[in-house]
């Protein structure tokens, strides 16, 4: 009996996400010249770890690829409809976030996206998703605005906070 280890592995579908960090890390690094040192070293720190895990992970690939226990293919990328339509779902609610940003604020934009998330692909009644998706949100308030001073574009909750407390 073959044991399931002996299998051959496919790649390729599973660099798109090495591929898109690698582009965002590049970027980050590209536009944090006019920031604080702080924020350089934290960035240049991150994408050296992220480059050095998909170095790891393309080595990996090509031995894999050389010894016969990799072969290419993107057929898992859309080998069943309803895998499809979630992970579409999932790239539209991601955009529809990142566009609404500017507009919503950081909070409720974080909000809505990880509501609609909840609700749409976790099927999750909407109290529950409603009160995660909060949760979640606020803390990310805390953490990324209130106490590491991120400048993310204020919303109509931020502006309401700040007003309300003077900070």
């Amino acid at each position: 009996m073959k044991d399931q280890r002996d299998a051959r592995v496919a790649t390729g579908a599973d660099w798109i996400i090495p591929i898109l960090g690698a582009v965002f890390a590049t970027y980050y690094l590209i536009s944090i010249k006019d920031l604080d040192w702080e924020a350089k070293v934290s960035g240049v720190f991150c994408a050296v770890v992220l480059f050095l895990l998909i170095g790891i992970f393309a080595l990996r690939t090509v031995i894999g690829l050389a010894r016969g226990t990799h072969y290419v293919e993107w057929r898992s990328l859309y080998e069943s409809r309803k895998l499809g339509s979630v992970r579409a779902t999932l790239f539209l609610l991601t955009v529809a976030s990142v566009a609404a940003i500017p507009y919503a604020g950081f909070t409720l934009s974080t909000f809505g996206y990880l509501f609609l998330c909840f609700l749409v692909l976790q099927k999750m009644p909407p109290r529950r998703a409603a009160l995660i998706a909060g949760s979640l949100a606020l803390f990310g308030f805390v953490l990324f605005i209130l106490i590491l001073r991120t400048a993310f574009p204020q919303g109509p909750f931020e502006r309401l906070f700040f007003a309300l407390t003077g900070l």
